[in-house]
């Protein structure tokens, strides 16, 4: 069975947009992968292997077939919902920024990896901070008054961490302390019976 001009034109890809950057093209084709829609990322393995290329190639190019152009359109214009449904939680509230009330805020932890270190080393409390942040504005804001402190938990593992680095250390130093006195033994029993 034969396909007619149009239903091949249907059919071809064409490239819906372009990003710099692959987090922002696997954001965006994800949204189309829930819907269902069919489309490829070109030159994302190219990309992926040396991001510098990127310009140089005319970015990630997200394509989807013509026919499905506008609805996967449509998909990527959403906004982001004020609130939504979480299962077994319940409803879900967006934060909006306190300045320009923007909804595209996003959660800055802390970086725990060097903050753990630093309370290892016996360093000074962490230098990050649980913060929300705006996209539009850059305002920075933090994490809300009615939720259990984040720092809480924060602090007793990094104490926890610190009594088991403690331990760890004193095992060390009683290991070499008895394999030093049993080496002074055992020399002085060598010279007592030449």
């Amino acid at each position: 069975m034969a396909i007619t001009e149009s239903e091949y034109e249907n059919e071809r890809f064409v490239v819906l947009r372009r990003y710099r950057d692959m987090p922002d093209a696997f954001l965006f084709s994800s949204i189309l992968d829930s819907a269902g829609v069919e489309f490829y990322l070109a030159d994302e393995n190219t990309i992926r292997m040396d991001w510098s290329w990127s310009n140089f190639l005319g970015r990630i190019k997200l394509c989807v077939r013509k026919g499905d152009a506008d609805e996967a359109s449509s998909l990527l214009k959403q906004g982001v919902p004020e609130k939504f449904d979480v299962e077994g939680v319940g409803e879900y509230q967006q934060p909006r920024c306190p300045i320009c009330q923007s909804l595209s805020v996003s959660f800055r932890g802390l970086n725990k990896a060097v903050d753990y270190s630093r309370a290892l080393l016996g360093g000074p409390r962490p230098l990050h901070r649980s913060l929300w942040e705006c996209e539009a504005c850059g305002h920075q804001w933090p994490e809300s008054r009615e939720k259990p402190p984040n720092n809480f938990l924060i602090a007793a593992s990094s104490i926890l961490l610190i009594l088991m680095a403690i331990a760890n250390l004193l095992g060390v130093l009683i290991g070499l302390i008895v394999n030093h006195d049993s080496r002074v033994a055992g020399a002085g029993t060598d010279r007592a019976h030449p």
